[in-house]
């Protein structure tokens, strides 16, 4: 009986290795990366252009979820649907090997601007706004933005202008999850320009 067990525990886990499809490939990624995702998000996932989320450093799986998301039209915010048009024939294997090559490369540090309430924005990531029961961004984001593998994604020198729309799609319930959603609803559009402007400063 207990090897009749053992079988079964082996066969198991061998067809779950089989479902979860080839492991990913930083080769194939980057060719994926530099003919498909680099007009938007640059070649080393280090976007010059706000509108467009920097890659580089990012979680692997947040990066591939995402892309799913967005290619099965599922996520629909900010620039998703120009997204969509060049991921519409993008195979699962294809987006794990491009999310796998940008979260290897190195993430450049943005800038604060100084004239966006600094002060604000580092108040709200690091302590929250307890009176309204606002947590920290780096209670689940981490010290420095990093986020946490398989959990929150990384935050550190994000583009300002696309992590406040991103908080205001939250906020209005386009983009689904529980807890930004929570979170967003509680700012202010000022406290959101802060905020963001920090974390794009932040590495």
């Amino acid at each position: 009986m207990k090897r009749l067990s053992l079988v079964a525990t082996a066969l198991l886990f061998s067809a779950w290795a089989g479902a979860a499809g080839p492991a990913a490939n930083v080769e194939r990624g980057k060719q994926v990366a530099t003919t498909v995702c680099a007009s938007c998000h640059a070649v080393d996932g280090n976007s010059g252009i706000a509108t467009y989320p920097r890659l580089a450093g990012q979680n692997a799986f947040y990066i591939e979820q995402n892309a799913k998301l967005i290619r099965d039209g599922k996520r629909t915010t900010g620039n998703a649907k120009e997204m969509r048009d060049q991921v519409g024939a993008i195979s699962d294997q294809d987006l794990k090997d491009a999310a796998l090559y940008f979260s290897k490369q190195y993430p450049k540090a943005g800038e604060v601007n100084p004239k966006i309430s600094p002060e604000l924005g580092a108040k709200i990531f690091r302590g929250g706004i307890a009176e309204r029961k606002v947590p920290a961004c780096m209670s689940c984001h981490g010290p420095n933005g990093a986020g946490m593998p398989n959990e929150y994604p990384r935050i550190s020198g994000q583009h300002a202008g696309y992590v406040e729309t991103e908080l205001k799609a939250y906020r209005d319930g386009v983009r689904k999850n529980a807890k930004m959603e929570k979170v967003a609803k509680m700012l202010s559009p000022e406290e959101m320009k802060a905020v963001a402007n920090f974390i794009q400063g932040t590495h």
